[in-house]
């Protein structure tokens, strides 16, 4: 088809939403389109978006939210801090800036479309700008915004009552009737980076595609404590000392979760691999135990090879990791999207859940002992490996862009 031009707002302070948006852009890339991105500061700690730049693509300013403050908040305080957030916006994620922030790099771009990931003002900027526009989302969190999910409801009520007003400022100054933001929503063509049939597709959603899992690994250097994993594999003399990885991606609690597991973990005959993805203290990582080897990023796929269970924060690009391993998992959410990742493993008999706060550890190491001695957990894992291995999720999200291309839907 004739090359285009495609902009991608992803959520960059998530590893995931950022990466999987970059997978998504190198097949359109390979096709022959133009992909540009949009983000906040990739030079700020918290940010993946220096990873958009290190693949090659060019990335223009546009405002986000600033999560890492309203996470810090929610990791120290709770979440009665993050409802005091969502009903102060100005402090942490003022919409009009935001929006207007896109409208003015739509406009700067002039793309021929326009693909958010977990970025809700984007569609309000392609409305402006007259822009077509898709999604990606996770059906799980899809879900969430239909009927009979109380999690509509409260959406609705937040959106009626606070997000509307912005919104309606914004059209009028901009000339244009007032849309509504729900039914804008579900008419957006919306790719899920999850395994067909692994949970229903979410309903109102009118053009609505699970693609295949997307869950590409970091471009880091293997650790230099790698070739001890290898060895228990390729030497005579194997140490056949089981290996779990131990993940909390980019939003996970890993700092108070390591300090609390170290007295422990420590006594266990096991080997906990651990990327740190940045969120461990130096005082923590110089506290290790002897059985600990950690590292900031290294390729979780690699690691999995050798590993027998894999404890996490409920990540779907981690989950799907471990599944294309056939690696049981034990998932420690700390928000609600994360429990409804963690909830498919619990369904489909590959995984057990737990709270992230208040961890018992004395439970936390029974979950671990049933993942590595109950044989169904593995068997269950192994059964879905195949087909999400064979999937080609990023593949099949540029045949919907391409398609989305080729109709060109003009939002007003």
């Amino acid at each position: 088809m004739k090359p285009s031009t495609i902009l991608f707002f992803p959520l960059g302070w998530v590893l995931a939403h950022t990466l999987r948006c970059i997978e998504i852009a190198n097949v359109l890339r390979q096709r022959g389109h133009e992909v540009v991105f949009a983000g906040d500061d990739p030079t700020h700690p918290d940010s993946r978006l220096h990873l958009v730049e290190e693949a090659g693509f060019r990335l223009i300013y546009a405002r986000e939210p600033n999560l890492p403050y309203a996470w810090d908040r929610f990791q120290r305080l709770g979440w009665r801090a993050s409802l005091w957030d969502l009903a102060h916006l100005r402090h942490w994620s003022p919409l009009t800036k935001i929006t207007e922030s896109q409208v003015s790099a739509i406009e700067a771009v002039a793309p021929d479309l326009v693909v958010a990931d977990a970025t809700v003002s984007t569609s309000t900027a392609a409305y402006i700008t007259g822009r077509p526009v898709a999604g990606v989302m996770n059906g799980y969190a899809a879900r969430l915004l239909t009927p009979p999910a109380l999690t509509y409801y409260a959406a609705w009520g937040y959106d009626r009552y606070l997000l509307a007003k912005i919104r309606r400022k914004l059209y009028l100054k901009h000339g244009l009737a007032d849309t509504d933001a729900f039914q804008q929503l579900y008419r957006m063509p919306m790719i899920s980076p999850d395994l067909p049939g692994l949970y229903p597709l979410p309903k109102r959603f009118h053009d609505y595609h699970m693609v295949g899992p997307i869950f590409p690994d970091m471009q880091a250097p293997l650790p230099d404590w790698f070739a001890e994993l290898e060895n228990t594999l390729e030497t005579e003399a194997r140490d056949n000392t089981p290996n779990i990885y131990i993940t909390m991606g980019s939003t996970g609690l890993l700092d108070q979760f390591l300090n609390a597991i170290y007295p422990q973990f420590a006594k266990l005959p096991y080997r906990f691999l651990v990327t740190t993805g940045g969120q461990a203290s130096q005082a923590t990582l110089d506290a290790a135990p002897a059985n600990f080897r950690l590292t900031r990023y290294a390729p979780g796929s690699k690691l999995l090879e050798h590993c027998q269970a894999m404890i996490y924060h409920g990540g779907n690009g981690s989950m799907y990791q471990a599944l294309a391993a056939g690696v049981p998992m034990l998932a420690l959410p700390a928000h609600y999207e994360q429990r409804l990742n963690a909830k498919i493993g619990v369904q489909h008999g590959f995984g057990l859940r737990m709270p992230a706060r208040r961890v018992s550890i004395k439970k936390l190491i029974n979950n671990l002992e049933r993942l590595l001695h109950e044989p169904r957990f593995r068997q269950e894992a192994a059964r879905l490996s195949s087909a999400v291995q064979t999937s080609d999720g990023a593949a099949n999200a540029a045949d919907i862009l391409e398609s989305c291309l080729a109709e060109k839907p003009i939002h007003h």
